[in-house]
């Protein structure tokens, strides 16, 4: 037999006798050879982390005891009722902490396991489900506020009349995808998606759209997206109120935007814009509300663009969760449909030319007498 092949054996078989136990322990072979023994997450008393209290639950789970318990029968309860409750082979309430821990910290699926006693592979299947059935939940917890509710947002968002929420987009940077990277390179040279969003008063997402490239641009992702046809098509939607976007965004009836400022703007149309930027900055406070409790989303290491799409909404839902504290919405019996007999050029025309008397009869509302 090889000496080398010899000492190897017994250097393996002197380590386990003297110390079985260190699954960390690596073995040092003569001739510069390793061996690496088998290793486990160290065992973890789950349950130690579900008796936590607050605010030490709260602080690494992003949300209360009760509240947490709340999600847990949510996302039960919606398992159960597209039969997918028996294929779970973890509890909910572990399988949702797994979830969420992965989410808010940037750490990988195998550490993550570590820190909960479970092999990343095992994570990772849990994190995909999760994520599936909170992206379902999206239409339940994202929605375009009904008209009771635009006329408290009118009210709660002051210094701007006749607003019903904001609107902008952010980047979530990724890695370079697999299918047409070029076209997910953003302004700041990242691979990225684009998460476009109306927020109201409260923080609330209102709409969202996700999983433009990166290089299209606000301007372009808005007008792709299903809130920008039906704002078109049927302006009763929003009752003579309106969001405010920054200059990117085309002037409309439903949308008001800055003056542009090229250097020659009147001392009422400056007013305008102070005012108009101050009111909506509720949605980048949203964004980076949102960033802060999700951190992953600062940076999502991921080549497949459906299932970073996903784990977005997956996030946002989340977000409008935690705000809610589980109220109920009101379902809404009466979804409005597009208006299909009308040209969209001339509604589009029409709405634009509506938004620029719009704005400007603002500006004068808004400018105090001297």
């Amino acid at each position: 037999m090889d000496d080398d092949i010899l000492l190897n054996m017994i250097a393996v078989a002197v380590h386990i006798a003297v110390d079985n136990n260190n699954i960390d322990a690596v073995v040092n072979i003569p001739g510069n050879y390793y061996a690496e023994l088998p290793q486990r997450p160290p065992s973890v008393d789950i349950e130690g982390w579900k008796r936590l209290g607050d605010p030490t639950f709260k602080k690494q789970f992003r949300m209360d005891r009760t509240l947490f318990e709340v999600l847990v029968v949510e996302v039960g309860t919606h398992m159960a009722a597209t039969n997918r409750l028996i294929r779970q082979g973890k509890p909910i309430d572990e399988a949702l902490m797994n979830t969420i821990w992965t989410l808010a910290n940037p750490d990988c699926f195998r550490s993550t396991g570590g820190t909960f006693g479970v092999l990343g592979g095992s994570i990772h299947n849990q994190y995909k489900t999760m994520i599936q059935v909170l992206e379902e939940l999206k239409s339940k917890y994202i929605r375009w506020p009904s008209a009771l509710e635009q006329e408290v947002i009118a009210r709660e968002l002051y210094g701007y009349p006749g607003v019903i929420g904001c609107i902008d987009g952010s980047f979530i940077s990724t890695y370079k995808p697999m299918d047409e990277p070029q076209r997910y390179i953003n302004r700041h040279h990242e691979y990225s998606v684009i998460v476009h969003a109306v927020c109201d008063h409260n923080l609330l997402f209102r709409d969202i759209y996700v999983g433009e490239p990166g290089g299209v641009g606000d301007a372009r992702t808005f007008q792709r997206s299903p809130l920008f046809q039906t704002m078109v098509t049927r302006p009763e939607l929003m009752d003579d109120k309106h969001l405010l976007g920054d200059g990117a965004y085309p002037l409309l009836s439903q949308v008001i935007t800055p003056y542009r400022d090229l250097g020659n703007l009147t001392q009422r149309q400056r007013h305008h814009n102070y005012y108009l930027s101050r009111t909506r900055a509720c949605i980048e406070r949203a964004f980076a509300l949102l960033k802060g409790k999700w951190r992953r989303l600062k940076f999502f290491p991921c080549y497949r663009i459906e299932y970073l799409i996903d784990s977005i909404v997956a996030s946002m839902v989340l977000h409008n969760f935690i705000i809610l504290e589980g109220r109920a919405y009101e379902e809404d019996d009466n979804p409005i449909e597009p208006n299909i007999n009308v040209p969209f050029n001339d509604l589009f025309e029409e709405s634009r030319r509506l938004g620029i008397l719009k704005r400007e009869y603002i500006s004068i509302e808004l400018t105090p007498d001297y």
